[in-house]
This record gives structure tokens, sequence and C-alpha cells, in this order.
């Protein structure tokens, strides 16, 4: 293992130019101006450069240029051009070409390149903007490739919404997808027919995957299977997911790097046995030169059978570079292999920079390439002397060093990826330090088993059957060995965001790893970053008590924070809908550094508060949940409390003993007595509400009470700072009674964006108004967060917006510290 220095980069004539290109499509969005005049910067700085290449500063214009070129393509790629009235919530007719087609239980979504557009019924003129289309029941059969018109709403991706939720949109904007729609798929026409290869090839996919089902001895192992012989990742179970990223082995889930390397190593073994055996007529060549160019088709048409999955495509780009070297005699260079491969995808799609999977991909190998060599130093294990007498001690030193070396890799590329990973999923996977020098030998095995299983399949499907059966079992042997690391004590910690300290995190590692003399201490700051990381929210003032309302659509998610304690009100929710746990309430947890919960709360058991809440729960333990009174029977409640798993659970109703968070109290204040709350209806009016106080401070969360609670409700409150509006805000809430009592200085409305309800009613937002009351709406402001200091509050939003002129003094989330509001 060769180590590198810093002089090493330079004398690599690809890597700073692929650095520069690579930069230059990274930065691009956030400038509005269009591609044109980056790609004729960059076309004039580059005849500069090359004009006065005998300076010795004319490779500074060069790299200039390739970084204006990165940015023109990344612009091209990301152009939208619409007309405005196509995006005023009118139903238009769009015509376009689908890209990609992929299938959920009862959905189909599809990426449509849409060429042309009107408002229905009218003419249809040209447009350019790519969307992604969601189509309810059963579509026509559809391909990449056909041309299809479809009726449908634009809507613009919404921006996140909460602290730590992932921001979805800025991918998709940058490859110039700006909208979504839906639509029955009875009424998608289909305008032509798919190309004839598409056809061919999802035909043999499917038929594989049936073959591979009938030999396989668990629907789990022939998904995972799949997955590597011909890249249909979605078959695989989610449960999985999570166990393979537990146990450090998440790479195998998708067609990486790894698997085109192993493929290429053995198709140019076999390849070049071959040669050696055809006889006399290869023998005035090396069977190397004939073998290696051999293999770059094979190695190609893995990569598209498998849907040119992006880390696929750098592996095959370097694996490319690797195979013509050896049949021109030249010496294989892993940094100018990578820089290559850069170059190829930024020019063919520069969009690709920003993909999580392939910027995990690209940091893995120059991690094997720059930081193994100085690992495998580092080790206090003597390198195996290959002149030892003795077969065993040899045998068993090249084993040593098999170890050693495979360990050095996991550990290059785990430090390597390690900002964007914190960042990402907020965990690091320690045991796959070790389950790689396990599984790699089996990983190896099964990619020649899919691959050759794949191709043979092709050729004879009778013949590839003995290899699909060994295939699914050695998936299931690898399912076996995730499950048991997956379930080791510490198999992942919890790492936080580096931030603005991943710079300083980069920078120690590469002075380690490329520096030599006391240039290596530079190597301390890698740690230090981390450290600064975890000691930051310790170290950071917290305020005595913290309410967050979070965005969750059309629903309710409220953490409440006080002296390191915590407690969460419901989590949204949307029957047969997406997670609102997973994509909203888990995110902030995280991002708030809440691993558990000390009391969790369902005010009453409809969709748009228990359902999210229970999934949460199933991640977060909790030490305490409570319920309304009276109706903990029905299926949703049932379902919380069995996420609660050993909580103690509590039916509570007023009256019950207040409970200490932190540095405040926790009051039950409804569902009223059981005398009352027989004379209720409805569950809305039997909602458990809180009243949580702080010093001078108090917060009512109103659960979904209506008139009738509000009535037995109002008795027992008097002035509140801050409330959260009953029900969203219908009109059969908020009723003159209880704002009279209660008079907030600051009423929060959850609600969903475009909420088919019409909540927060105008006349119930003008009534608090009327009182003098500050307004909040999630839909509008995202996740509202109340901090107290016992004495006042200030209230900070996660979207920017214009306060009115009697507003509070706001801050949104993460900007410096305003004064205190009134």
């Amino acid at each position: 293992m060769e180590r590198h220095a810093w002089r090493d980069l330079g004398a690599r004539p690809l890597f700073f130019p692929a650095l520069s290109l690579s930069l230059g499509a990274l930065c691009a969005p956030v400038t509005s101006a269009y591609a044109e005049p980056f790609l004729v910067c960059g076309l004039l700085l580059g005849a500069l450069g090359l004009t006065l290449a005998r300076l010795p500063s004319a490779h500074l214009a060069v790299l200039a240029s390739l970084w204006a070129a990165g940015a023109g393509l990344a612009r091209w790629e990301s152009q939208v051009d619409v007309p405005a009235e196509l995006t005023q919530g009118n139903t238009i007719v769009i015509e376009g070409e689908t890209e990609r087609v992929d299938r959920f239980d009862g959905t189909t979504r599809v990426r449509l390149a849409v060429a042309r557009a009107g408002v229905s019924p009218g003419p249809l003129a040209p447009v350019r903007f790519r969307m992604n289309l969601s189509l309810r029941g059963d579509p026509p059969p559809l391909l990449p490739g056909q041309r299809v018109r479809a009726e449908t709403k634009l809507q613009p991706d919404a921006p996140p919404s909460n602290p730590g939720e992932k921001d979805f949109g800025a991918a998709r904007r940058r490859q110039g997808v700006a909208f979504t729609g839906g639509m029955d798929a009875r009424r998608l026409m289909v305008l032509s027919p798919a190309p004839a290869w598409r056809v061919s090839l999802e035909d043999t996919r499917t038929r594989l995957a049936a073959a591979v089902h009938a030999v396989s001895p668990s629907t789990d192992a022939a998904a995972l299977f799949l997955t590597l012989a011909a890249g249909q990742r979605a078959a695989l179970d989610d449960s999985w997911e999570e166990a393979f990223s537990r146990a450090g082995l998440a790479h195998v889930l998708s067609v990486s790097g790894l698997h085109v390397a192993a493929l290429a190593l053995m198709t140019l073994a076999v390849l070049r046995r071959l040669v050696v055996r055809t006889g006399e007529r290869w023998r005035m060549l090396d069977a190397r030169q004939v073998a290696a160019p051999a293999a770059v088709p094979f190695v190609w048409a893995y990569v598209v059978f498998t849907d040119n999955q992006p880390p696929a495509v750098r592996s095959a780009v370097m694996a490319t570079v690797v195979l013509l070297g050896l049949a021109l005699w030249r010496r294989a260079d892993g940094l100018n292999g990578l820089a290559a491969a850069a170059v190829v995808l930024v020019a063919w799609a520069p969009s690709s920079v920003a993909d999580l999977s392939l910027r995990l991909s690209f940091l893995a190998v120059l991690g094997l390439v720059l930081l193994s060599p100085p690992l495998r130093q580092a080790l206090p294990l003597a390198e195996p002397d290959p002149s030892e007498p003795h077969r065993v001690r040899r045998w068993w030193g090249q084993a040593q060093e098999t170890v050693a070396q495979t360990l050095c890799a996991s550990a290059a590329a785990t430090l390597s990826g390690l900002p964007i990973v914190a960042a990402t999923f907020g965990r690091v996977s320690i045991a796959g330090l070790i389950s790689n020098v396990v599984a790699l030998p089996l990983c190896g095995l099964l990619t020649g088993l899919a691959a050759g299983g794949a191709a043979l399949f092709v050729v004879a499907p009778v013949l590839a059957t003995p290899v699909l059966w060994a295939g699914a079992w050695a998936s299931e042997l690898l399912l076996v060995i995730t499950r048991l690391f997956a379930a080791a004590p510490l198999a992942s910690v919890e790492v936080p965001s580096l931030g603005f300290l991943s710079a300083l995190y980069a920078a120690g590692l590469l002075t380690w790893a490329l520096g030599t003399g006391r240039w290596r201490l530079g190597g301390l700051l890698a740690p230090a970053a981390v450290v600064a990381a975890i000691l930051a929210p310790v170290l950071t003032p917290q305020p005595g008590l913290r309410v967050t309302f979070l965005y969750v659509g059309q629903g309710d998610g409220v953490v409440v924070s006080s002296g390191g304690e915590h407690m969460l009100v419901d989590g949204g929710g949307v029957p047969g809908g997406m997670d609102t746990a997973e994509r909203f309430i888990l995110p902030y947890l995280k991002h708030a550094g809440i691993s558990q919960l000390d009391l969790a709360v369902l005010s009453h058991p409809h969709p748009d508060h228990a359902l999210g809440l229970a999934s949460a729960l199933k991640q977060i333990p909790t030490q305490r949940l409570w319920m309304p009174a009276g109706d903990g029977d029905g299926p949703l409640s049932r379902q919380v409390v069995a996420a609660a798993g050993t909580a103690l659970v509590e039916e509570v109703e007023v009256g019950h003993p207040p409970l200490r968070l932190g540095e405040a109290t926790i009051e039950v204040l409804g569902p009223p007595a059981l005398e009352t709350r027989d004379l209720l209806e409805g569950a809305n009016d039997r909602s458990v509400v809180l009243l949580v106080r702080h010093g001078d401070v108090t917060v009512l969360l109103t659960g979904d009470v209506e008139a009738d609670g509000e009535e037995s409700l109002a008795e027992l409150l008097g002035p509140v700072t801050v409330m959260k509006a009953p029900h969203h805000g219908s009109r059969t809430s908020s009723t003159e009674a209880l704002l009279a009592r209660t008079r907030p200085r600051h009423v929060v409305f959850c609600v969903g964006r475009r909420n088919r309800y019409g909540f927060p009613h105008d006349d119930v937002e003008a009534r608090y108004r009327a009182l003098g009351s500050e307004c909040w709406r999630t839909d509008q402001h995202g996740a509202i967060t109340v901090e107290s200091d016992g004495q006042d509050v200030r209230l900070l939003t996660f979207l920017p917006h214009e306060p009115s002129p009697r507003a509070t003094p706001v801050a949104r989330a993460g900007d410096p510290s305003p004064d205190w509001g009134r």
C-alpha cells in the first residue's frame, strides 16, 4: 500500500481539473444566473489559459474555466421554463416523456420530462421542466422512454418546515424537477410505445425475479439477490435497510462501486484464463492485453442491466480506465481513475454531485486511496515476509495482512464519509469495522453469482438455475450475518452533525494522511472537530422551557423540553399516507439531541394525532404515556399503547396530579370528570388538555376541543401566554367564552398547507386578532418555537416571514438570539 503526499495530488493531471469541474456544479444552484454566461465564460477562460500556457499561472485560468463549465452545465440541467398561468392552481394538460417509473403499494410515481403544456381546455405550448406525477390505481403498462399526456395541477415542492427535516426538493431542483402532481391512473393517455430494448430488458428482469423467488429460501433473500442482480432495491423490506445500516453494510444494498470492482476483477481473471487456453493465436500478445479491454463490455452491460445507478457508473468509469490502462501496459492510478469518473459523471449529469450515495461512494474511494496506507502503517503489525520458507507461516502472515488491510479500508471509508453520514443519519456504524472484514469475501462471491446468474439467465435460463440457487442461499447467509452485527451492543453510535466544523475535520484528515513530520500533528484537528460538535449543545445556554409546534401537515405534533427532560404531544398522521414521524417528528428529535422521552401524550384517538405518535414511539422510548380517560379501547389507542412498549400508561382527566418536567409543571385540565365527560359526544371534546407552567409563563395545549369541551374548560382557566388554537382553528371551536377567559398573547394554528378543511377559518383568526393576540401558523411559518425564561417568551419561526407591526421580536431558528418579547 503506497502512501501519498501533498505533491502527489498535483502530479495527477486529472485531479484538480475534476475537482474544479465538480465544485462548479456543486456551487451553481446558489446563483440565479442563466447557464449561457457561465459556459461562455468557461470557453473564454479556457482559451486564455491555453494561449498563455507558457506562463506559470496559466493553469489557474484553465481551472477557473472548468469551474465555470461545471456551473454552466448544472444551470443548464436545472433550468425551468414554464408560464406563470400554469402554476396558479389551474388544471393543466401536460405532455412529455417518462424518465423513471417507480411502483409502490397502490401508487405509481412517474418522473416526466415535460415538453408541452397548457391550461385545460386549450392549446399546448412548448415548455421545459420536469415533474413527479403520482398515479392512483393501476396505470397502463409504463416504461421509461414513453410519451404520455396527463391532466393535473402543478404543485411546487414545499421547503423543509422543521429543524432537522430533509430537504428532498433541493436535489430535485438541481435536476429541473420543479413540481409534483397527482391524478387517477385510468386517465393517463399513453402516446407512444416504449423502446424495444426497454421492453426486452424489463421482461428479462421480470422473468429473472420469478426464477429467483422459485429457488430462494426466503422472500428477503430473493429481494437482496435481485437488488444486486437487477437493481430492484424497492423489493427489500424497509426494516432490512435499518439493519444493514446498523451493521455497517449499507453499501451492499445498492449496485455500488464494490460490486462493479469485484465484477471487473473476476471478469478479467476469467477472460485472461480463457485467452491463455485458446492456443497459438494469442501467443504474440500478453493475455492481460487481450482480456482487459474484453472485460469492459461485460462491466457496462451489468451497469445498464441494474439501471445505471450513479455509484455503479462511477465505478464502471474507473474500471474502464484501469482495464484500458492494463491493455496499454500503463500502471493503474486510483486518483486519476477517480478523477476521470468525476469528469464523466458531472458532464453526463451535473446534479449527481448532490446525490448522497454517489458522494459517499466518491469519499469512500478517496479514503481508500489516501487514508488506508497511513492507517496500515500505524498498525503495530509487521508485513508478511514473501521469502518465508514455511508455507503455513507464510499463509498465516498473508491472512493477517488481508484482515489488516480490510480493516484499514473499512476504517478509511467510515472516517472519510463521517461528516455526511452524521448530518444525514445522525448515527455512524461501529460494527462496520468488523462486519466488512467478515462479509467482504461473501459480498464478492455474491456479486459474481448475481452478475453471472443474470448474464447466464439471458442466454440460457435453465442453465442459470444452479447459479441463482447458490446466489439466493449466499444472500440468506449475508442476511444472517447482518442480523447478528446489527443486534450487537453499540453496533452504531449517535454522532451530531459537524456543520461548519466539517471543513476542520477534513483538513485534519488530509494533513495527517498527506503530511510529513510535524505537519501530521494537524491530524488532531479531526478529533477536535468531533469533540467540539459533541460539546456544543452542552455548552450552549438553553432556555428554561422550549415548546416547539412542529409542522406535520394537517395535524398536531408538539415537543416540550425543560431541564433536559422532554415531552411529545401527538405526532400527526394521514391514513394510508406518509409516515409523519419519519418525515417530521424523528428528524426534529435527532436534531434536538432527544433520544428518549419522559412523557408522551395522545390528546385523543384520531389519525392526525395518533398515527405519527405510534410510529415515533416505536423508535423513541418513553417512560410514561398519557391517554384520555375513557377513550383507551379503540384501535388507534391500542396501537399507541403497543408502540409505547414498557412505558407506564395512565388514563388522565381533570384533577390528575401535576407532573414536573424539568423546570416546568404539566397540569391536566381535560378531559372533564366522568359525569361531565359522558355528556360529550365526540372524541374531540374529550381531548387531553394540558397547561404547561413555567414561572409566570403559561402555554395551553388544547388538543381538538370544540364548543362543548371549551365550555367545561373555560371555568378552569385565566389569561395564558401562548395557546394552541383548539381544533386547528375550526368554526366549531375558539368560542368567545374561551377567548374571553384566556386572552392569549400568542395563538398557534397547527394546520397543513392547502388543507381541504380551510383551517384556520378567517373569522376565527380575526377573532383572535381582535383580542390583540399575535397569530402564528405552521403552514406559513413552519415549526414555531416558544422559549421562556419564566417571565417572558420569545417566538422563533423556522420559515422566514414578514412580522406584523405589533409582532413580538421574531428570530429564525439558528439565528442569533434577539431580545426577549414583550
